[in-house]
Formats: C-alpha cells, sequence, structure tokens
C-alpha cells in the first residue's frame, strides 16, 4: 500500500462526512496540478532547507479561497512531512471519489492514434466487463511500435509490440545455444 492510500482515505471521509467531496476534489485538483507543473514550487514545498514557516506561507496562499478541509489537509501534510506525496495523495483521492460515483478512469496509449470509432468499442468493452462508467484518456507514444498499453489506477496492462520485442530480447540473451 502507497503512503498516498490512508491519507487519501482519510481526506475522503473527511470530505463526504461534511458533504464537500466535489469541492474537495476541484480544489485539491487545482492544487496538485500547481505542484506538479511548477518545479520550483515542488522543490520549495519539499527542500528541508525551506523553513516551516515559509512552506505555511506557500501553503496558505495556495489554498486560498480553498475550503477549509482543503486548507487543513495541506496543514497535515506539512506537519507529517509528506508534502511530496501530494499529487500522489491527490490522484488516490480522485481514483477514490471517481469509484464512488462508479467512473474509472483509463489511460489507453497506442503506437498511432485510433479513430473515436475504435477508441468507443474499447471504451464500452471496459464499461461492460466492469460496470462502471468509463473515461478514456488517449495518448500516442511510437516508441511502443504497436498494441496497446492500458493504465488502470495504479495497474498497467502492456501489450506493445515494444514489450514484446523486450521479453523476447531478454530469452534470447537468456537461452542456453549448445557450441557443438
Amino acid at each position: 500500500m502507497s503512503i498516498a492510500t490512508p491519507y487519501a482515505t482519510a481526506l475522503y471521509r473527511a470530505a463526504a462526512d461534511a458533504g464537500h467531496l466535489n469541492e474537495v476534489d476541484g480544489e485539491l485538483a487545482e492544487i496538485a496540478a500547481a505542484v506538479r507543473d511548477n518545479p520550483a514550487l515542488a522543490r520549495a514545498l519539499t527542500n528541508p532547507a525551506v523553513s516551516g514557516e515559509g512552506k505555511r506561507n506557500l501553503l496558505t496562499s495556495l489554498a486560498k479561497g480553498s475550503d477549509p478541509i482543503v486548507a487543513r489537509f495541506l496543514q497535515v501534510l506539512l506537519d507529517h512531512r509528506r508534502l511530496g506525496a501530494l499529487v500522489e495523495i491527490q490522484e488516490a483521492f480522485a481514483d477514490r471519489v471517481r469509484l464512488d460515483r462508479n467512473e474509472l478512469a483509463v489511460e489507453l496509449t497506442t503506437a498511432i492514434a485510433i479513430d473515436d470509432a475504435t477508441a468507443d468499442t474499447v471504451q464500452q468493452q471496459l464499461a461492460a466487463a466492469t460496470g462502471l462508467t468509463v473515461t478514456m484518456d488517449r495518448t500516442v507514444d511510437p516508441t511502443i511500435l504497436g498494441g496497446v498499453v492500458l493504465r488502470v489506477r495504479d495497474r498497467l496492462v502492456d501489450a506493445s509490440l515494444r514489450r514484446r520485442l523486450d521479453l523476447l530480447g531478454r530469452d534470447l540473451r537468456a537461452a542456453r545455444i549448445p557450441t557443438a
């Protein structure tokens, strides 16, 4: 279990009990995106040379206008020296909220762009298999050469040609070939 799970679970319970799931979900996502997209901010929040007061001021600024649950949660992360896990915690929290809504977010990576009809078919098959409403982000990564890579939460299904070639290469390197 990741360090993010207990924090995300505690935050989920607090937000659900207060009836503020949507607000906390959206605001925490915005703050996590700001940290993820700004390396200098991420370094400042995790740098031991930056004082606790300096970090507290940064967090206060980030959480300005946010739900009090979000502001208090950020302070808890600061107090427990877990600010470095903020993005991971936000992702775990968002997954828990989606699960509550019977939604499943998946990432589909293909070597070439697929048409909308094919993507819809994959999405419908996943929805039928899981019984959940599936949202799908599609990306193109030519380095996988062919096939697909599907990520669902922390699970990865790698059916790419690149993966198969890597496995074949490993098997060939490990094979003992008689020399006569």
